[in-house]
């Protein structure tokens, strides 16, 4: 009897116990029951937000591609226009030299064409003619090499065009061997004088002062009719100003104005001597 009373605590606990655990796990199903939705929607809208970031991302992976496309286009393009606009003023100056020899050649038959009123009527006195001797028939001429102008002047107008190009596109190394090799293949082709100019400005911008002087003297020298010659003499003036040296730069400013007096590099002359001539004074003094 005793020891059925001191086992019936034990079995009490037990049975409360089994109840607790019991409701405790009621508790949770029914907390699990009452989040489930919750939880369910949550994860519904991840998901639909990682498919949106996926469909914006693959969305944006488009677009940069289309813009890839585009910029390559535009540079296609740019590329082009650079070539075309060396070509156009390659042409230019072809005209324009071809305009100055038609014009000094005017000149010059107009000079020695005599006038009417002082034409004089000469008497030719005839003499009898001598017998000439025939060439022996076994001597054949010299034979003179065939050369192709029209090949070689494209040939020199596709180097002059491609060593520009390379100096507008900042690779001056490139440039320069380019107008160097034109130079020595063509020295004297119809794109020499530019190819000595555009070299002048090609060792500028790798700053060459010194080369960049003889090759705009170059142009000054030996191309008094060049369409870059004026050009030339304000680049040796500014180059003088660099090195100052302020009384060959008013030289050449000088030269140019006179020789080039209604060009718009004269006009740029002009002012630039005024400064030299005239520099401005401080406030005060």
């Amino acid at each position: 009897m005793i020891r059925r009373l001191q086992a019936l605590p034990a079995a009490v606990f037990l049975l409360c116990l089994f109840f607790l655990t019991a409701c405790a796990t009621d508790n949770k199903k029914a907390s699990w029951d009452q989040d489930k939705p919750t939880v369910t929607q949550s994860i519904q809208d991840i998901q639909s937000e990682q498919q949106r970031l996926g469909d914006f991302n693959r969305l944006q992976a488009a677009e940069v591609a289309s813009l890839t496309t585009r910029m390559d286009a535009l540079e296609a393009l740019n590329q082009e226009y650079q070539l075309q606009q060396a070509q156009i003023q390659a042409l230019s100056a072809q005209i324009e030299g071809l305009q100055r020899k038609q014009a000094k050649k005017l000149r010059s038959s107009s000079a020695h064409t005599p006038s009417p009123a002082h034409t004089r009527v000469t008497t030719v006195k005839k003499h009898p003619a001598q017998p000439v001797a025939a060439a022996p028939a076994d001597v054949a001429p010299p034979s003179q090499p065939v050369v192709d102008t029209a090949a070689q002047a494209d040939a020199e107008k596709n180097a002059y065009t491609a060593a520009y190009l390379a100096l507008k596109s900042g690779r001056y190394d490139e440039a320069a061997n380019g107008f160097n090799k034109q130079l020595d293949l063509y020295p004297k082709g119809e794109y020499s004088d530019q190819a000595w100019y555009w070299l002048g400005e090609t060792r500028l911008a790798q700053n060459d002062g010194a080369k960049a002087l003889n090759a705009f003297k170059y142009v000054v020298d030996h191309y008094p009719s060049s369409v870059k010659h004026a050009a030339a003499l304000f680049k040796m003036a500014q180059i003088s100003v660099d090195n100052k040296q302020p009384a060959r730069a008013i030289e050449y400013y000088k030269r140019l104005i006179q020789e080039h007096a209604d060009s718009d590099m004269a006009e740029q002359a002009r002012a630039a001597l005024n400064a030299l001539e005239h520099p401005a004074t401080e406030s005060g003094q």
